[in-house]
C-alpha cells in the first residue's frame, strides 16, 4: 500500500493536470508556448522601450505592463479556446475567426486593461502614477490607436497558432496513415507466407502417397517424419517475417532432403552460398515455391536424374538468389491453372516488402540449365517505400 504522502503528491499532480487540459483541451503545448512567447516578448519590447525613451518611472511601467500583458494573456486565452473549438471543421471559420471577432475581442481587452489600472490607482493610491482619469474613461481615438497595434499581435499569434497546430495534425495523421499502411502491408505478408505452407505440405503428401503406392512403406514412414521436423523448424520461428539466408537456404535443404526419398537416384542437389551474404536478411520461404517448380517440372517430369543448385551471392550490392534445374521447358501453368500461384506469391511478397526494388525472373542459360532469380536490396529496404 502506497504511504499517504505519496498518494496526496499523486492527487495534487492529478489535479494539475486535471486543471491544465481543462485550460487548454487541445494542442495545448502549442497554445501555452505560443501565447507565452508572443505577450513575453510583447512585455519585453515594452520594457525595453520605456528604458530607452525613459518616459516615466521604470518601476511604474514595469507594473502597468504587467497588468496590460496580464489581461491579454486572459484575452489570447479566450481567443484560443474559441479557434479550438471550430479548428476541427474548415478553416474558412478558424479563419474568419481571426477577423470581426479578434477586432471586437482586441477592442474589448484595451477597455479592460485601461479599466483594471485606472482601478488600480483608485484603489491603491500610487502616488507616482498618473492620475487615474488619465486611463479611465478611455476616449475612442485611444482605444482604436491601441486596439491597431495590439489587433494585428492577437491574429498574428493565431495565424501562428493555426499553423503549428495544423502541421501537428498532418504529422499525426501521417504518422496513424503509416502505421496502419506497415499493419496492412504485413498482414498481407502473413497471409502470402502461410498460403506456401499448405502448398508445400499438399505436395510432401502427394510424395508419401505415391511412396505408399508403390508399397515403400519405410520410405513413406521417414518421410511423414522429416516433414513433421520440417514444419516443426517453420512454425517454431513464431511467424517471423524475415530470415538469414543461411536459414533459409538450410531449409530447403531439408525440403530437398524429404523430396530425396520420393526421387532417391534422380535428384542431385547442391546448395552454394557466399559466406558474405550468410546473414543478409530476406523474406522467410521465399525462395521456396522456386524450389518446388524446380522438383515438379525437372525432377517428377523426367526419368532421367535431375540436378537443382541454390546458390546466393552479393552482385553490385544486391542480393541475387538463383536456383537452376536440368531442363528447359517451364510451363506458366498446369492443366488445372495452378502452376502460377507459387511465383504469383513471390512476386506478391516482394512487392509488399520492396517495392519496385526487388525482381524476379525465370530464363534458361547454355547449359540447358532453367534459373530462376531473385534479386534483393539491401535488407534495410524492406518496407521501405518505392
Amino acid at each position: 500500500m502506497k504511504p499517504a504522502s505519496l498518494l496526496d503528491a499523486e492527487s495534487q499532480h492529478d489535479g494539475r493536470t486535471f486543471w491544465w487540459k481543462r485550460l487548454f483541451p487541445v494542442n495545448r503545448e502549442i497554445a501555452a508556448k505560443t501565447i507565452l512567447v508572443v505577450w513575453g516578448s510583447y512585455f519585453l519590447f515594452a520594457m525595453i522601450a520605456a528604458t530607452l525613451i525613459k518616459d516615466g518611472n521604470l518601476q511604474t511601467v514595469l507594473v502597468q505592463n504587467g497588468l496590460i500583458v496580464t489581461c491579454c494573456l486572459i484575452f489570447n486565452w479566450l481567443l484560443y479556446r474559441l479557434l479550438s473549438a471550430f479548428q476541427a471543421g474548415d478553416i474558412a471559420m478558424p479563419l474568419f475567426l481571426l477577423t470581426i471577432p479578434t477586432m471586437i475581442l482586441t477592442i474589448v481587452s484595451v477597455v479592460m486593461d485601461r479599466a483594471v489600472i485606472a482601478l488600480a490607482i483608485a484603489v491603491f493610491g500610487f502616488s507616482d502614477w498618473p492620475d487615474a482619469n488619465t486611463y479611465w474613461p478611455i476616449s475612442r481615438g485611444s482605444i482604436l490607436d491601441e486596439s491597431f497595434v495590439r489587433y494585428f499581435v492577437f491574429a498574428s499569434w493565431g495565424g501562428i497558432y493555426l499553423a503549428l497546430a495544423g502541421t501537428v495534425t498532418a504529422q499525426h495523421a501521417l504518422v496513424h496513415s503509416r502505421q496502419l499502411e506497415g499493419l496492412n502491408r504485413k498482414s498481407a505478408l502473413q497471409a502470402l507466407r502461410y498460403q506456401l505452407n499448405p502448398h508445400f505440405v499438399f505436395n510432401a503428401l502427394n510424395s508419401v502417397s505415391s511412396l505408399i503406392i508403390d508399397r515403400k512403406n519405410i520410405a513413406a514412414e521417414k518421410l511423414v517424419d522429416d516433414l513433421a521436423d520440417y514444419m516443426r523448424c517453420v512454425l517454431d520461428d513464431d511467424g517471423e517475417s524475415m530470415v538469414t539466408v543461411e536459414q533459409e537456404v538450410t531449409q530447403q535443404i531439408r525440403y530437398l532432403e524429404i523430396e530425396k526419398i520420393r526421387f532417391p537416384e534422380r535428384l542431385i542437389f547442391e546448395a552454394d552460398v557466399q559466406p558474405s551474404v550468410k546473414k543478409w536478411k530476406i523474406p522467410a520461404l521465399i525462395i521456396q515455391p522456386l524450389v518446388e517448380n524446380a522438383i515438379k517440372y525437372g525432377v517428377a517430369n523426367t526419368v532421367d536424374s535431375v540436378r537443382i543448385r541454390i546458390s546466393a551471392r552479393e552482385e553490385a550490392g544486391r542480393l541475387r538468389i538463383d536456383v537452376a534445374n536440368d531442363g528447359r521447358i517451364i510451363p506458366t501453368s498446369d492443366k488445372n491453372g495452378r502452376t502460377g500461384k507459387g511465383l504469383l506469391n513471390i512476386q506478391q511478397r516482394l512487392l509488399a516488402l520492396y517495392g519496385h526494388n526487388a525482381a524476379i525472373w525465370i530464363a534458361n542459360d547454355s547449359d540447358s540449365m532453367t534459373h530462376a532469380t531473385i534479386i534483393l536490396p539491401d535488407e534495410l529496404q524492406a518496407f521501405a517505400d518505392s
